[in-house]
Parts: C-alpha cells; structure tokens; sequence
C-alpha cells in the first residue's frame, strides 16, 4: 500500500512538472531579471551610419541580438547622436541630455576619431553579459524598459535595446537586418541639412522602395513589433497550457485507476495541442517577416528553446 501511494505521489508530481516544463520554453523569450546569472551572448557584425558617416564601436564595445532585439551601448551611440551621457553611481542612474555648446564641439570632435574608414569589422566573440537595473533619464525624464526587456552591462558599458533608445531620444534610428547596419541622424545634423531626414525620395527608412503616388501606403511593420506580435501570442498560450496541465495535476491524486490512465492520456494529448500552436505562431511570425524582408533567425531560436523543454516533458510523461 505504500508502495502505491508514493508512486501515485511521484506521478502526481510528474505531472506537475511537465506543466512547468511545457510551459517553461514559451518564456525563453523574456528577458533576465536583473539579479539573474551572466548571460552569453554572441556578439553582430554591426555597421554604425550617423549623421551621414560610418563609424566604428571603441575598443572593447560591442552590439549583439538577443530574444529578436538589437542592443547598442547606450553611452556611444548617445554620443553619436550628440547626446551628453552622465553616469552617477551613487544613485545607479544613467542620464542623457542635451549638451552645452562647448560639450557639443567636443562631441563633434571626439565623433572624428572613429569614423571607421577601412577600418577591418570585428569578429563575432561570444561575451558574458551580465543584466543590470539602473534608471535611465532622458532630457529629465524618467524612461522605463518595456515589460520583459532589461539592460545589459560588461566592462562598465551599459547596453539598451535600440528601438527603446529611438523613441527616448526622440530620434528616429533604424536597424536593417538585411545589411546589419543601425542608423540614425542627431537633432543638429538635421538642422544643419535644413531640419529634413536623408531618407531619398521614394525610399522607404530601410532602403527599400516606397510606395507609389496614390495616397499614404500601408506602414511597414518593424521587426520589433513582429516579433513583439509573436511573443504576446506565446505568453497567452503559456497561460492556456499552464492552466489544463495544473488542473489535470491536481486531479491526479484523487483519481482512481482508470482516471488516472486517463488524466495521463489526456496530457500528452494537451502537450501536443500546445505543440500545434507554438509552430503555428512560429509559422505566422516567419511569413510576416519573411514578406517584410526581415530576417528569420529568431524562429529557430524561439523553436530551439521550446523543443529542448518540450522533449523533457513528453519524456517525463511517457515514462510515468
């Protein structure tokens, strides 16, 4: 008799696990908290365009794509835009402003320095991020990250989501993926060029030709918001699977034997249902990108995480 009570303990428990395994890949997206473990992260290949110049990271400064986002040194970058960056650690706050005159000439001169030239790209280095809380203020203002995203911090530069940086500076800076190349244009370049952006006539931000005469086209999705799209889609299936796993984990103990054969049955079966959906937003989130000419790297990523969870789970269930 208590033999069959702990193996009806342990399967009990089983299941509870394969709800918290099954569901566990649908957040490999989110973000680190920011008290969690170092975080290694293959460094991009990124082109730099401001203000009309290629420019080149520092030494040791890098940019990297993590969970479909595109991170900058917010510190450098901010200097490309002609932004002053302050940093004070008592209150573990990054500042960026407007600056004087004088920290402007110096920025402009500082900027001339690393215009890349011929300068050979830097090769992709795997590099122990580490998350970071601090708080950003822009021109006086308090800006906080979107939900699930977080800073990221090595050797003392601060890296920041750059589609977050963009609407905190208020300056448009866009990033191709198809080239690599994140580009932007300070307030004061765009004064100087008679206060228009570059972008040519009938040439979408990215590159590509705009849309004909005819009234305003349709916008362009970004990346972001894509897999933005994606990611929510994937947290409501988190809660939906969750929820039957628990239930039918909770049913379990006081089940009798048919019942249980038939909790177990039907937990496979909602693990392949969840299975069935995950790939169905990964199939919609791959056509948006690929007819928006982005790239697709993201899904296998996002299928690679879910899959390794997901085996442990069918795995554990099987087996009880």
């Amino acid at each position: 008799m208590e033999f069959i009570m702990r193996k009806s303990r342990i399967v009990w428990i089983g299941l509870l696990l394969i709800a918290m395994l099954v569901t566990a890949p649908l957040n490999a997206f989110a973000a680190d908290k920011p008290n969690s473990t170092v975080v290694n992260i293959k460094t991009q290949n990124v082109k730099l365009n401001f203000d009309g110049q290629e420019l080149k990271l520092p030494e040791g400064q890098y940019a990297f794509i993590y969970q479909g986002r595109t991170y900058v040194p917010i510190r450098y970058i901010s200097y490309a835009l002609l932004k002053q960056v302050g940093w004070d650690a008592a209150e573990n706050k990054v500042t960026v402003s407007e600056p004087t005159e004088e920290e402007l000439a110096e920025l402009k001169k500082q900027l001339q320095l690393v215009v890349s030239g011929n300068t050979k790209p830097k090769d992709p280095a795997t590099i122990p991020f580490k998350p970071k809380a601090a708080k950003l203020v822009f021109d006086g203002k308090e800006k906080k990250l979107p939900a699930g995203q977080s800073l990221y911090i090595y050797k003392g530069s601060i890296y920041v989501p750059v589609r977050f940086l963009s609407e905190s500076v208020g300056t448009e800076i866009n990033w191709d993926p198809e080239t690599r190349t994140v580009k932007g244009e300070s307030a004061a370049y765009r004064e100087e060029q008679g206060g228009d952006s570059k972008t040519p006539d009938g040439e979408a931000e990215n590159g590509k030709p705009g849309a004909g005469g005819g009234g305003a086209p349709a916008a362009k999705p970004t990346y972001e918001e894509i897999t933005a799209s994606a990611e929510a889609a994937m947290t409501s299936l988190k809660a939906s699977c969750q929820a039957t796993l628990m239930s039918l984990a909770l049913s379990y103990s006081g089940a009798d034997d048919a019942g249980k054969a038939t909790i177990k049955a039907q937990a496979i079966q909602e693990i392949d249902r969840c299975t069935a959906s995950f790939n169905g937003i990964l199939a919609d989130t791959s056509a948006k990108l690929t007819a928006n000419d982005y790239s697709t790297a993201i899904i296998e990523e996002y299928r690679a995480a879910f899959q390794a969870e997901l085996d442990a789970g069918r795995q554990l269930a099987e087996n009880l």
